[in-house]
């Protein structure tokens, strides 16, 4: 006998589908797991932040020492590099940047070029900013290729009216100065390095033969390739690269008119076979490219007496 399917109270009979253990049918639409979802915000956020590290105009202040047997025992010389601002401003009058200068109590401070625009007669902005550094420490200013072509291209009165300020403007010579024990003789090399033997040998020569710390200030670090790669020098401080413009990780300067792709020394301490150099990456820039990675710097160099030293 066939059994009677069951009421379901209401004098009907229940449904059925005919279809035993029916499962949801798969629409072919999956979610994302919560994990992916948090991968792809962080990831972003990363791209985000590093985007704006990259490109931060922000000044950098950077620490580099060096240890040198002709400074006296127990002490330390000071050293506060400027490059190629290019009449930029941090803050109004380069209030910012002369504070921060003041704030690192420079013994000297090294001005290796390139401050100004060869293409604009407007001298305030390095005017005024001098004006406020031989208030902190004795200023050292060497020409760099802009400064170059103001004064001997276009007549300029900037060297004047530096030297009215009481800055030490450098061309082709050197001053000596007794710091903190120790005597220095601060040169500066302002010629090009196609210019070396006509307007620099005479003068490095006499130069390199001091027994004093030679601190020697030149625009160029292309005079490293060839006419200084053999020179004795305490340490050089150069410019003129703008640290290579775009800096990549573990590599460094990615380029320069002058130099090409990847500018042999472009930005940081370098040692040569006799001597040691540092290269600004400079403040600011004259193409209109933007600054990728590497943000403007004001750098400090301390030579220490002393081979165990910390950063302050």
């Amino acid at each position: 006998m066939q059994k009677k399917k069951q009421a379901d109270g209401k004098g009907r009979e229940p449904e059925t589908s005919g279809i035993s253990d029916a499962r949801p049918e798969k629409t072919g639409i999956r979610k994302k797991p919560a994990g992916a979802v948090l991968w792809i915000v962080l990831t972003v956020f990363v791209l985000v932040l590093g985007a704006r590290y990259a490109l931060s105009d922000e000044l950098e202040i950077t620490f580099h020492h060096l240890y040198s047997g002709k400074m006296a025992c127990g002490e330390t010389a000071r050293v506060v590099v400027l490059s190629d601002l290019h009449n930029r401003e941090f803050g109004p009058g380069n209030e910012q940047l002369a504070a921060q200068i003041a704030s690192l109590k420079p013994d000297i401070i090294a001005i290796v070029g390139d401050m100004v625009n060869a293409d604009d007669d407007n001298l305030e902005v390095i005017l005024t900013l001098c004006d406020k550094l031989v208030k902190i420490a004795p200023v050292y200013y060497s020409p760099g290729n802009h400064e170059n072509n103001l004064l001997y291209e276009k007549g300029s009165p900037l060297e004047e009216l530096l030297l009215d300020k009481g800055v030490h403007v450098m061309v082709n010579r050197a001053e000596r100065v007794t710091i903190h024990k120790t005597p220095f003789l601060i040169g500066s090399l302002t010629t090009a390095p196609e210019g070396y033997e006509e307007y620099g040998a005479v003068f490095f020569d006499e130069y390199e033969t001091s027994t004093d710390f030679k601190l020697l200030l030149a625009h160029y670090p292309s005079l490293y390739y060839d006419a200084l790669a053999d020179a004795r020098i305490d340490l050089g401080i150069c410019g003129h690269y703008h640290g290579g413009q775009v800096r990549l990780p573990f590599i460094g300067g990615l380029y320069h008119g002058d130099a090409g792709l990847f500018p042999k020394y472009n930005g940081g301490m370098y040692s040569l076979p006799k001597s040691t150099i540092f290269v600004s990456r400079g403040m600011g820039g004259h193409s209109g490219l933007p600054r990728i990675n590497n943000r403007p710097e004001l750098a400090v160099i301390d030579i220490n007496g002393r081979q165990e030293t910390e950063i302050p």
